[in-house]
């Protein structure tokens, strides 16, 4: 059962939830990264599901969680803003593009869930490193290039192999509770429904 607007209690929760993870996850992602700078890592695990799962609520949870890890985790304060953009990027693609049922068993299901995500990712990863190599400088624009591909690489397995399994283990209970989302397409569809 998709639900077009959870209570706003849930849409609180559901921000605070996600938020949270999100944060964590960037947590986690830095203590592994050489740089201290996660550069996506665990947090693109969140943003190839969490659209699909909470709509608006986990875009608004996935900002607030990446305005934390920018300003704490990685210690730019005011500049952790940038981290809130790439999630932007990433996220509402996903949301807008990733197909109904595109998760379904077989390998042939998986083929534009799959292309969506590279694209995605790649325009954010691209962003940030750019992003980083302009303000606050913290390196030159052909460092930012070299990094590119490795980094996309890294973030792309991960999303590629984690979030299609997360999706079909997981979306089953959040039917259950109500809580799903769909994507946009899904919502849209069912928000029309909803009796004014």
């Amino acid at each position: 059962m998709l639900t077009g607007k959870p209570s706003s209690a849930k849409s609180v929760s559901i921000i605070a939830m996600t938020a949270a993870l999100y944060a964590v996850f960037f947590y986690v992602s830095s203590i592994v990264s050489l740089s201290g700078f996660t550069l996506l890592y665990l947090p693109v695990i969140l943003l190839g599901v969490f659209p699909i799962w909470f709509g608006w609520n986990g875009l608004a949870g996935s900002m607030i969680g990446a305005l934390i890890g920018g300003a704490l985790v990685e210690g730019l304060g005011l500049l952790g803003v940038f981290e809130v953009v790439t999630a932007i990027i990433i996220f509402i693609p996903n949301w807008v593009f990733l197909p109904k049922n595109s998760f379904k068993q077989g390998l042939k299901n998986l083929a534009i869930p799959i292309a969506v995500y590279g694209i995605t990712l790649f325009i954010g990863t691209a962003y940030i490193l750019w992003q980083y190599s302009v303000i606050p400088k913290l390196w030159d624009i052909q460092f930012a290039e070299a990094l590119l591909l490795p980094e996309f690489a890294v973030n792309f397995v991960i999303m590629a192999i984690v979030c299609p399994i997360l999706y079909r283990v997981i979306t089953p209970k959040l039917r259950t509770w109500g809580i799903y989302s769909g994507n946009f397409a899904e919502w849209r569809s069912q928000r029309s429904k909803k009796p004014a």
